[in-house]
């Protein structure tokens, strides 16, 4: 039987929990023409949201970029144009009659895949004009078909590795224009995105609505896991269904991880010591490489000391003398360069280490 429970890439229809209310005011916001700034921490499902949202949109055209996967300016031209021929044409003729008139600067190879699909090919590009070409491109398109395109920058933050705020100016003062795509522009990075988007002196200040993601309501993530546990044949109390979401901190990532290596250690019934016991001897080890890889990029020694304090206490006093003597964080202002740090590496938020698997992790490796 195959497993309910789905992690480690996003998901969409049934497999997709909740954010009905997010999915409204995300679509009324983006049809009208609003741009959005979609922020969460990593692992709250801001990906999924996102095609879910493209998976139930008529009538329009949906483009998704991932920025992590962007390593240049001409690899983001490039994939703007792409996307949005092969989103929009699915005649050869048409998009070669009209090609010319679209693209002036850039001038593409239009190319045939295996599959019959229309691709794209165009020599390097670095020169303002072309790069600002290339942005407006999608505008254009939607204009000449008379249609609503919607781009979502998945990761947005990684445009700070792309020339920064150079980059920043030249789509600022493209998009600004746009009145047939609307966009959306995601991230994890809060202090990043806090940057870009809320610094005054940057080209993309308030320059979009700001949604948060917060977590789903905890009765829902509940009825979602027993639910799916029912539909396959086996059951799961509601106290251990409760004591998932609560270790999970209602993240779904986390929760449709340990609800899957859960669901298929049981043979009939799951209960609270099967949970524990599977959290703790199964998949905290099994991110063992991860973390330790995570945890040996932190250089630094008070960054480290800082999240062992931050696993071990209880809504810690982090600037208190009895916090940093224990802890050896020597002063005040040691402790808020750590705590930055970490922000900026997206392991700590509101003084809380974002992933509660790490957390685990930290307790289980240094916490007696």
């Amino acid at each position: 039987m195959k497993n309910p429970f789905v992690f480690g890439k996003a998901v969409t229809g049934k497999n997709f929990i909740d954010r009905e209310k997010e999915l409204e005011e995300l679509k009324t916001s983006l049809l009208s023409g609003q741009n959005v700034l979609l922020f969460s921490p990593r692992k709250m499902g801001k990906t999924s949201l996102i095609l879910e949202l493209f998976r139930r949109m008529e009538n329009v055209t949906c483009i998704y970029i991932d920025m992590w996967r962007i390593t240049s300016v001409h690899a983001l031209s490039k994939e703007l144009i792409n996307s949005t021929i092969k989103s929009t044409y699915k005649s050869v003729e048409k998009i070669l009659a009209e090609i010319n008139s679209l693209l002036r600067t850039v001038k593409p190879r239009i190319l045939i895949d295996t599959d019959g699909a229309i691709a794209v090919e165009i020599d390097r590009i670095e020169d303002e004009k072309s790069i600002a070409e290339a942005i407006d491109f999608p505008e254009r398109v939607a204009r000449k078909k008379n249609k609503r395109l919607i781009i979502a920058f998945d990761e947005f933050q990684e445009i700070e590795n792309l020339d920064g705020i150079k980059m920043e100016k030249i789509m600022r003062s493209v998009i600004q224009h746009h009145e047939n795509v609307s966009y959306i522009f995601a991230g994890s990075k809060y202090s990043l995105i806090r940057t870009i988007f809320g610094k005054r002196e940057r080209p993309f200040y308030r320059f979009a609505k700001q949604m948060k993601l917060g977590s789903i309501d905890k009765d829902i993530l509940v009825r979602f896991i027993i639910e799916k546990f029912r539909e396959t044949g086996k059951k799961i109390s509601k106290e251990t269904a409760e004591w998932i979401v609560e270790i999970c901190r209602s993240i779904p990532h986390n929760i449709q991880h340990l609800c899957h290596e859960i669901w298929y250690e049981t043979k009939e019934e799951a209960d609270l010591d099967l949970a524990k016991e599977i959290l703790y001897r199964k998949v905290i080890p099994s991110l063992d490489d991860g973390f330790q890889m995570i945890w040996n990029k932190i250089g630094s020694y008070e960054q480290r000391r800082l999240l062992i304090g931050l696993a071990k206490e209880e809504n810690p006093k982090i600037y208190s003398k009895g916090f940093i003597d224990k802890y050896d964080l020597k002063t005040p202002s040691h402790v808020e360069k750590a705590l930055k740090s970490l922000e900026e590496n997206g392991l700590v938020d509101k003084n809380m280490i974002q992933d509660p698997f790490f957390e685990e992790w930290i307790r289980m490796k240094f916490v007696v």
